[in-house]
Formats: structure tokens, C-alpha cells, sequence
């Protein structure tokens, strides 16, 4: 009896040695998912901020509006999520690999009709699109790939992916203006749709065990896109997630999953194809109701924190977007306006870096930093619409750029600060919603004021104005809660 419960012991204390060891250990194809990757996130969005600097010249000799080019970034914005959910569908049919490669053939399509475009009217179809939803499909089989290969190591792994990603942007706006000047606006887009096809190798090598099968919970994979951006941001979120669990010690164990999965065999009903199409809404109606935690919208701290952060992170995208626009218009030249985009990318890197190892040093209240953050944000972005000066423009530019580092690094932890373990994914879901509805919705309305004044400066102080619901109603909340 001794000997068969120390066999089971034993036993016990393998199992737990496996499950604290990286696949990728015993498998070098976790490596070779780490450069898909890499091919796949710079090849997909690595020319976005350099949008300006591409469809300037496109918008006069057409005369689109700014209106569509707004439109097109706040639906790219929402159909993310989208994708995410058609995604999180085909996987209880189809293999992560061949649901990737379906989210790479629709931003490839898009990518290739970008080319025949007549005007930025057809941009929200082409980019905001499809292939917003080809590439919110791919990002989630990204991430669960890197969680499947990946235990103990994956935060190291994640921080130099990030890394990597994030030094090639900085000289992706001096590829574009090189390619504008040799090949003129069509063959770069024919280039850039070239590179999109690099997202078909991303997607792969994307393979993982053919014996589970892997659900996700759509909430936990936004979360996870919108906050790995961060090199430090695993250790923090882990950190909370060991004070909810009770570890006093604050000992940050890397087997926790960074994706909620369900390993194992997916149990699919197969008598609801014999039920009425009311069972089967009613089914899908639950299933939506366990990916978005509704019962967080009844704490009003929380809708808050959701109005203040969907105006903030609208008004950064936009800004960054139109940045390279409004320098045409100060009389800049290509290569003055690529450089002011590197320099934003640069600091960008370069805040992520400095605020991880603060924030290694001395605990940092996240919310009160995207507060100051943001206030910061809005100073800075007045005095930038003061100055024309190509120096000083690329000073403020970089202080924009480091602004803009805090403010993605302590987004996605504000929430998580706020609520519990359990409530989380289903609390950044809304979050992530809430940040697409408001893009949906004033994204044009900051094209329109363009077009209406015939002056971007106007439409640069709107976006200004979309700081002030966080800076207004924060401050009013702390002041009722006490």
C-alpha cells in the first residue's frame, strides 16, 4: 500500500515537471512559430503609421476626403474583434493552421484590391475590411501558438518578439518613402500587398499537437493583442493575478495561461442540428454571454474607466494616423515627415523599455499613470499645433511617442487592476468593444471636421478635445467614491 502511494507521488511530481516545461524545449518548431510571428505582424501592420505618408498625395490628386480615410481605420478597428469571433467559430470544425491561412487569404485580398482603389471612399471595404477581419483572425493563432509551445519562458519569448517587431518599425516609414519616391503610389501598394503574402508562411508554421483541439475564449485573445505590445506587461498582469489567487509572496508562476484555453476534446452537441433554429440561437445567445462579462457594466468605476480609455486610445490612433498628413500641410517634405515617423517609433521602443524597468524597480499605480499619461498627452499635442519648426516638431514628436508608450502599456492593466481574476477577459472584451464603437462612430466626424474647414489643424484639436472624458469624469469619480 506504501509503495503503490509513493508511485503515485512520484508520479504526481512528473506530471508537474511537464506541465512547467516549454514544448518548444523538446521541439524547435516553437522557434520557428516565434518567426512567424515576427514575418507576420510586421508584414500585416508594419506600414499603418505610414499611412499619411502614403495616401497623401493619393487624397489631393483625387480629392478624397479625410472622412473616408477616418472611416477606414475605425472600422478596421471594430472588424479586429470580429475576426477574433468568425475565428473562435472555425475552430470547433477546422485546425488553428488552416483558420489562420483563411484570416491570411483575406487580408492578402484586401491587400491586392488596395491597389485598384479610385479614392479612399473604398477604403473602409478594402482595408477596414477585410482585411481588418483577415487579420483579427490571425492574430489570436499567433498567440495560442506561442502559449502551446511555450510555459516557463513565454513572457522572455514574447518581450524579444516585441522587441524585434518593434526596432523593424522604426525603419518601415524610410522603406515607404524610398518606395513612393522609385515606384510611385500603386507599385508600393503593390509592394505592400507583395509583403501581406508573407502572412501565409506566419500562418503555416503555426502547428500545434493534432490531439487537442483548442477553445478560445475570444475576451482572453484581445487582451492579450492589445497588451503584449508591452515588453514588461506579462510580469505585471501575473503579479495580479497571484495577489488574486492568494500567493502572499507575489511569486509569478510562468505555467499560468497568458490565452484561456480548454485542452482536450471539443464536445460538440450533435442533436442541436436536429433542433429548432430557437435552440440553436439560444445556444449562441450563452455562448456570447460567457465570452463578454455583462454583469461588469452595472459597476459604474468600470464604465467609466471604459468611456475614458475608448476616447483616449480613438484619439491616439487617429492622430498618429494623421500625423504625417498635417506635416504635408506644414510644407514638410517626404523625407522630414518619414523621419518624424521613425523618431515616434523610436521613442515609442524606447518608453516601453524605460517604464519596464521602472516598473521593475517601484510599484506603479496604473491608473493614476494613464491619467498623467493622458493630461501630458494633451499639453503636448497643443504645443505641437503651436510650432512649425521641423526640430521642434521632432522634439515634441518623440515625447508624443514616449506618451503614447505609457499609455498602451497601462491600458489593458487599468481594467485588470480593477477587476477580479475570474471577471477579467469578459471585462476587457467591453473594453475592447467600447474602444471599436467609439472609433466606428467619431472616426468620421474627425474626417468630416477636416473636410469642412479645408484645414487638418481644426480636426488635430477635436482629437485633442476626446482626452478631456478621462481627464473630466476620473477625477469626478474619485470624488463621489470616497
Amino acid at each position: 500500500m506504501e509503495n503503490n502511494t509513493h508511485s503515485k507521488q512520484i508520479n504526481d511530481e512528473k506530471m508537474k515537471t511537464n506541465i512547467h516545461t516549454d514544448s518548444a524545449e523538446n521541439n524547435t518548431w516553437g522557434y520557428i512559430v516565434c518567426f512567424g510571428i515576427v514575418i507576420t505582424f510586421i508584414a500585416g501592420i508594419g506600414h499603418v503609421n505610414s499611412f499619411g505618408l502614403i495616401y497623401n498625395d493619393f487624397i489631393i490628386d483625387t480629392n478624397s476626403t479625410a472622412k473616408s480615410l477616418t472611416t477606414a481605420h475605425g472600422v478596421f478597428a471594430i472588424m479586429l474583434a470580429i475576426g477574433g469571433l468568425i475565428l473562435n467559430i472555425m475552430l470547433k470544425n477546422y485546425s488553428l493552421r488552416l483558420s489562420g491561412c483563411l484570416g491570411a487569404v483575406l487580408y492578402s485580398t484586401g491587400s491586392i484590391l488596395t491597389i485598384f482603389i479610385t479614392n479612399t471612399n473604398q477604403l473602409p471595404i478594402t482595408f477596414g475590411g477585410l482585411q481588418g477581419i483577415g487579420f483579427g483572425m490571425m492574430v489570436p493563432v499567433c498567440y495560442s501558438s506561442l502559449n502551446y509551445y511555450f510555459v516557463r519562458n513565454r513572457t522572455q519569448v514574447m518581450s524579444i518578439i516585441k522587441a524585434i517587431q518593434g526596432f523593424a518599425l522604426i525603419w518601415y516609414p524610410q522603406l515607404i518613402k524610398m518606395l513612393m519616391s522609385n515606384y510611385g503610389f500603386r507599385g508600393t501598394l503593390l509592394i505592400i500587398s507583395g509583403a501581406s503574402f508573407h502572412t501565409f508562411p506566419g500562418m503555416i508554421v503555426m502547428k500545434t499537437s493534432a490531439k487537442s483541439t483548442k477553445v478560445f475564449k475570444t475576451a482572453s485573445i484581445f487582451f492579450i493583442h492589445f497588451c503584449s505590445i508591452n515588453l514588461n506587461i506579462y510580469d505585471q498582469i501575473l503579479n495580479n493575478f497571484m495577489k488574486s489567487t492568494g500567493n502572499v509572496n507575489g511569486k509569478i508562476e510562468e505555467n499560468v495561461d497568458l490565452l484561456t484555453i480548454e485542452n482536450g476534446k471539443t464536445i460538440v452537441d450533435s442533436k442541436v442540428n436536429g433542433k429548432s433554429r430557437k435552440i440553436k440561437i439560444d445556444k449562441m445567445r450563452k455562448e456570447l454571454l460567457k465570452l463578454i462579462n455583462m454583469k461588469v457594466l452595472k459597476d459604474p468605476v468600470f464604465c467609466n474607466i471604459c468611456i475614458g480609455q475608448s476616447f483616449v486610445n480613438f484619439s491616439d490612433l487617429t492622430f498618429f494616423i494623421l500625423q504625417p498628413i498635417l506635416l504635408f500641410q506644414y510644407g514638410y517634405t517626404k523625407t522630414q515627415v518619414a523621419t518624424c515617423i521613425s523618431i515616434s517609433a523610436g521613442a515609442d521602443v524606447t518608453g516601453r523599455c524605460v517604464l519596464a524597468i521602472i516598473s521593475g524597480i517601484v510599484p506603479i499605480n496604473t491608473r493614476l499613470l494613464y491619467y498623467i499619461a493622458t493630461l501630458f498627452t494633451l499639453l503636448v499635442r497643443i504645443i505641437m499645433l503651436q510650432v512649425r519648426q521641423f526640430v521642434f516638431v521632432a522634439v515634441v514628436t518623440a515625447a508624443l511617442g514616449v506618451l503614447r508608450a505609457f499609455l498602451h502599456v497601462a491600458s489593458p492593466l487599468v481594467v485588470s487592476d480593477y477587476v477580479s481574476h475570474q471577471d477579467f477577459p469578459g471585462a476587457y472584451a467591453l473594453n475592447m468593444l467600447a474602444a471599436g464603437l467609439v472609433n466606428v462612430i467619431f472616426a468620421p466626424f474627425i474626417g468630416l471636421v477636416k473636410d469642412v474647414y479645408e484645414d487638418y489643424v481644426p480636426a488635430f484639436y477635436a482629437l485633442i478635445v476626446c482626452c478631456l472624458p478621462c481627464l473630466l469624469f476620473w477625477p469626478v469619480e474619485k470624488i463621489f467614491t470616497k
